[in-house]
């Protein structure tokens, strides 16, 4: 459901929530077919995971200015926020920061 209502406007469900019920009411476009959702629901999860990963950066932002304490070790763990979109697979935990 979350595709459709991010990537998608015209259209509505039975209350079953299948594909099959999938009413499509965009004339501009066609129906996607149930691999195009598939395809979309990973570009949703990619983009939920960067959007949590630029929040964490974005919360520590403070932590890379020259003189703040342990700045190595958050540096790192900024580093492996940045290049976490490369590794990441679904239920894969985020790195965790310097204690």
């Amino acid at each position: 459901m979350k595709i459709l209502m991010k990537y998608y406007l015209n259209y509505s469900w039975s209350c079953s929530e299948n594909y099959e019920s999938l009413e499509w009411y965009d004339t501009a476009i066609d129906k996607p077919t149930q691999e195009e959702l598939n395809v979309k629901w990973e570009e949703l999860l990619l983009d939920e995971m960067r959007e949590h990963r630029n929040s964490l950066l974005r919360e520590c932002d403070y932590t890379a200015l020259p003189d703040y304490p342990n700045r190595k070790a958050w540096l790192s763990y900024r580093r492996k926020l940045r290049d976490f979109p490369t590794v990441w697979t679904e239920g894969m935990a985020f790195p965790s920061p310097p204690g």
